[in-house]
């Protein structure tokens, strides 16, 4: 009975096609949700638990109003596009499995699609993204989709704050990271990396962690687009805000004992 069940089970994982949503049974459509939504929770957790474990206590001081209690709207965006992330999830899976310019044999490996390919992704996503993101400062566009992102100038919750905006700029912020990864050819890991990593440096973004990795990224750097919105329009990456003249530094200033308390 044992071994039948454990045919039973490499059978059925053979034969779902995770890339073809159209072959899915019902009830696979709801795995995949579940499975994709925990994993997002899972994230959140360990965005707000091992900063102060692993890379820095040091907190951000608050320069800006902090939005203490979440309204219905903005639980109702929060929810809809952590859903739609699940949709994203399912289109990343299957242009990965069937282009071309994606490798996933270990032997297909190499430094070029990996370790070039790796930092390229958020380069080239950041090139694009801060184009969209400085269109949605605009005055004539800014009240209808992101001045609602913007009703929180001192981020605290990490996931929840990064995912608080409107779904229209949720949904063309997430394809560009496909986007990205269809400009750049690459191998499977580095462009699952760029899409996790991704997700846990948006989300360190909404926190007061002063984390930070060398010149690649500072959370204070985004802090900074919080209080000051004509700044550092970048997601990841500040590179494309230094070329073009809208980078401006934190100043650094950091929580005192009492501010990390509250």
């Amino acid at each position: 009975l044992a071994m039948d069940k454990a045919l039973g089970a490499a059978l059925w994982t053979a034969s779902f096609r995770a890339w073809d949503a159209s072959s899915w049974e019902p009830w696979q459509y709801a795995a995949w949700a579940v499975v994709i939504l925990a994993g997002l929770e899972l994230m959140a957790l360990l965005v707000d638990k091992i900063p102060p474990l692993l890379m820095s206590d040091k907190r951000i001081q608050m320069r800006g109003h902090h939005l203490d209690t979440l309204s219905t709207l903005d639980w109702s965006f929060i929810c809809w596009n952590k859903f739609t992330t699940t949709v994203f999830t399912y289109h990343a899976m299957r242009y990965c499995w069937l282009s071309s310019s994606i490798k996933w044999s270990l032997d297909e490996a190499t430094a070029l699609n990996t370790v070039v390919a790796f930092p390229a992704l958020f380069v080239v996503y950041d090139l694009f993204y801060s184009m969209w993101h400085r269109l949605l400062h605009l005055r004539q566009f800014y009240k209808f989709i992101h001045k609602h992102h913007h009703h929180q100038a001192a981020p605290t919750r990490g996931n929840v704050d990064a995912v608080n905006v409107h779904p229209i700029e949720f949904i063309v912020g997430e394809y560009l990271h496909l986007f990205a990864i269809f400009l750049v050819p690459c191998h499977i890991i580095a462009a699952a990396l760029f899409v996790v990593i991704g997700g846990v440096m948006a989300s360190l973004n909404h926190t007061r962690y002063d984390v930070v990795a060398g010149v690649f990224f500072d959370v204070k750097a985004h802090d900074q687009h919080h209080v000051i919105p004509t700044v550092n329009y970048g997601q990841y990456v500040m590179l494309w805000d230094q070329l073009l003249g809208t980078y401006k530094a934190h100043p650094g200033i950091h929580a005192t004992s009492d501010d990390k308390s509250q």
